[in-house]
């Protein structure tokens, strides 16, 4: 029961997960804009962020189809690199349509539709699509 449970949440993640962590990677490097940009570190931490739970996904399942667990410190571990991850792309596409650093009242609305993306990116993509032509 548990290695056909475990089939199936591979393959729903494959369809419905790993495309956001790619949108976000896209919002998180692509609306940079010259009154602010991320420092460096920050930026290896995002893009850290985005690749870990993409790994960690796939080693994830393998231990739960052999072994029948996952291991907690680094699920959780993944979980907090999804929530940076989700809070930098909020931060990115309010900075880049007020063109200065956002503060957390500003992308918090953002960093909802983020979180609840099936319905927040009919929301954002537009608002994106609006940045990228201004450019």
């Amino acid at each position: 029961m548990l290695k056909r449970s475990a089939s199936n949440v591979f393959f729903l993640t494959l369809i419905f997960g790993i495309p956001i962590y790619f949108w976000m990677l896209a919002i998180g490097t692509k609306l940079k804009n010259d009154n602010y940009s991320p420092n460096f570190l920050t930026e290896i931490i995002f893009k850290i962020s985005i690749y870990y739970p993409l790994i960690y996904f796939v080693f994830a399942i393998f231990n739960l189809l052999i072994n029948g667990g996952i291991i907690n410190s680094l699920h959780y571990l993944a979980m907090l690199s999804t929530l940076f991850a989700m809070i930098f792309t909020a931060k990115m596409l309010k900075s880049a349509e007020i063109q200065a650093e956002a503060v957390i009242s500003d992308y918090l609305g953002d960093f909802f539709l983020v979180w609840f993306y099936p319905i927040g990116i009919w929301i954002l993509q537009p608002r994106i699509h609006k940045l990228k032509r201004k450019k």
